[in-house]
């Protein structure tokens, strides 16, 4: 009885899991006995015809607008003022350096922008990608948070601004050669060595 069973499903197999594709809707190949369809009065509709929605204005204004021409005043711009400029580091978090109107920029801060979106957002959040204003200058009003930011690639807590607003600058005369904070002791399989971080 026990080889009689699998004998049995090898036999009937064939007729019930080798059904024969269904047609497509659109095949190219239509048997004789099927009628077309009833020729009606209206035309086809072509490409031509079909509805195209038009892109909203204001998209097509910030997709075709260049980074130094995100708003040149935006948010509030009294009080206390700094100079930023917009570094991207690949792989690493962060917004930028920072920096107070008489200092260099080897005294500049890396930061972590914190931006509202009623007082002020982003200046990047103005164009198609957030790379744009990359060497582009503000200058920034707000202040740093009392907390800071957590960097997971290098491993480091970053200074935090809340901006409250800006002014464009334009672009920068020449790029910050210099690297973010970084530990020493971060690795790139660092925290496979490790456990979780649970307190």
């Amino acid at each position: 009885m026990g080889l009689l069973i699998p004998i049995v499903l090898v036999l009937i197999s064939p007729s019930l899991g080798w059904a024969p594709p269904l047609p497509l809707r659109t095949s190219p190949t239509t048997s004789q006995t099927e009628t077309p369809p009833p020729a009606s009065e209206e035309e086809p509709i072509t490409a031509t015809d079909e509805e195209i929605r038009k892109p909203l204005e204001e998209k097509v204004a910030r997709a075709t607008l260049p980074a130094a021409h995100t708003p040149a005043k935006h948010g509030e711009t009294d009080g206390e003022s700094w100079v930023a400029q917009r570094t991207m580091v690949e792989d690493y978090c962060g917004w930028g350096w920072i920096k107070k109107e008489k200092e260099s920029w080897r005294q500049a801060r890396w930061i972590a922008l914190e931006g509202t979106r009623e007082v002020c957002p982003l200046p990047h959040t103005y164009l198609p990608r957030p790379e744009d204003d990359k060497n582009y200058q503000y200058r920034f009003y707000g202040s740093f948070a009392p907390y800071r930011a957590y960097e997971p690639q290098a491993d480091v807590w970053v200074d935090v601004f809340i901006l409250k607003g800006f002014m464009s600058l334009g672009p920068a005369k020449e790029e910050i050669r210099r690297s973010p904070p970084a530990q020493a002791s971060s690795g790139v399989n660092r925290f496979a060595e490790r456990g979780a971080n649970v307190r």
